[in-house]
């Protein structure tokens, strides 16, 4: 749902006066039905129905479908609604396993089969190059699907009520907590967490986090617990011939789908050159995950990061892993810091969701190194930046690599070449 004169898949008709990331939660509430015919998916996670023109988004429906819609939320321009009740029924649909769909607001698309997902996220992906990079990608190079697609999240922020005795997850659009006994997309260690919270005599004053590991190593974070500790963890990742265990804090960043994540980062490896002579620098580094990694195929490595936690994270997990590669941390501004490192051969970029700022592009252009390998959870800021760069770098491969399924979040793996 994102820009002016936006387009859905398959779509001619164009999407007029949406503002750039317009949060609904400030658009003025409304309560009133419509019957309305779904005609295509468009971004974070909804459909489009129109009522005579004007553009209505629908979560938790599938093209196609005719539909009794509650709008809640309302514009001149555009509503938003969800369904109260399918009058007819696309083949496509399947029955949900989380009996929380379409309440709580962390998946949107289990009423579709896996393979599907990754259909839709595809289609998405590439229009969201057509539309706002201006690129027309022919295909995607490769699609990486997630080896578990149900309880696959190493980590949880659950939001709490104590007044109410709720612990949750938003509702879409709302502030509003949805209690629940259990996600069916976290880790078991994690659902058990919660239900040991839960039964506790203190109820949790505010959110609180869980982190689990693949050996079952789980706490508790932000809140004092009876059976849980709040401390960091350590995960080991085996990818590319080699294991790194890493230290992650209570406050530091670290991908949340543990099966993905070898798959993913020996794909990166796969577009360096062979022979290992290459300098890289890794942009918004944090821990080190793919700095570590792609430290062992390259001449020299360099990580920078802002976060001095993460930095500090990713030299003990160098020194811990008696890492003996040439790579090293630099904790500061990535805009500020890259221009003063001198040539790379290789830059790796896994920046925030909002994408690079137009310090950090600019520096790009100057450095003009061969390759760029840019991994983005947001695809729109990703064809944003990726337009900044197409008079000097061309798209030799763009990978969907699905980190997080039964929602419309996809992290996207391009390989750009210097021209």
């Amino acid at each position: 749902m994102k820009g002016d004169g936006m387009e859905s898949i398959k779509s001619g008709r164009k999407i007029e006066n949406v503002p750039e990331d317009f949060n609904p939660r400030r658009i003025k509430p409304v309560k009133r039905e419509a019957l309305l015919r779904i005609e295509k998916y468009a971004g974070e996670g909804a459909c489009i129905a129109y009522e005579n023109e004007k553009v209505i988004f629908v979560r938790y429906v599938i093209p196609g479908e005719e539909v009794r819609v509650n709008i809640y939320k309302e514009t001149k321009d555009y509503a938003i609604g969800e369904p109260l009740e399918i009058l007819e029924r696309s083949p496509e649909r399947i029955n949900p396993v989380c009996p929380y769909f379409g309440l709580c607001g962390g998946c949107d698309y289990q009423m579709l089969s896996y393979e599907r997902q990754i259909e839709v996220k595809k289609q998405l992906v590439l229009e969201a190059f057509r539309r706002i990079g201006q690129i027309s990608l022919e295909n995607i190079t490769g699609i990486i699907k997630s080896p578990e697609v149900f309880n696959y999240r190493n980590t949880e922020t659950f939001k709490v009520n104590s007044l109410k005795k709720l612990i949750g997850f938003f509702r879409k659009d709302t502030k509003f907590i949805v209690d629940i006994s259990e996600c069916a997309l976290a880790m078991h260690g994690i659902n058990k967490a919660l239900k040991s919270v839960r039964k506790q005599s203190i109820f949790p004053p505010h959110n609180f986090k869980v982190r689990t590991t693949g050996d079952g190593d789980t706490v508790v974070n932000w809140i004092l617990t009876e059976e849980y500790q709040d401390r960091e963890v350590y995960e080991t990742i085996r990818a590319a011939g080699k294991n790194i265990r890493f230290k992650i804090s209570k406050d530091s960043f670290f991908q949340v789908n543990n099966s993905v994540i070898p798959l993913w980062l020996e794909k990166i490896i796969s577009f360096l050159d062979p022979d290992g002579h290459e300098r890289i620098f890794d942009l918004y580094s944090g821990i080190g995950l793919i700095t570590l990694f792609v430290s062992y195929f390259a001449r020299e490595t360099i990580g920078v990061e802002i976060a001095q936690s993460a930095v500090t994270d990713a030299i003990e997990n160098k020194i811990s892993n008696a890492v003996q590669s040439n790579v090293n941390f630099i904790c500061a501004p990535v805009e500020m810091k890259l221009q003063e490192l001198g040539y790379a051969d290789v830059i790796i970029i896994d920046p925030p969701r909002r994408g690079m700022d137009k310090e950090t592009l600019q520096v790009l252009r100057t450095l003009r190194s061969k390759k760029i390998i840019y991994s983005s959870c947001r695809p729109p800021t990703m064809a944003r930046d990726i337009k900044e760069l197409s008079d000097i770098y061309s798209i030799k491969e763009v990978v969907l690599v699905d980190m997080f399924p039964q929602t419309h979040h996809i992290e996207v793996l391009a390989l750009l070449e210097a021209l």
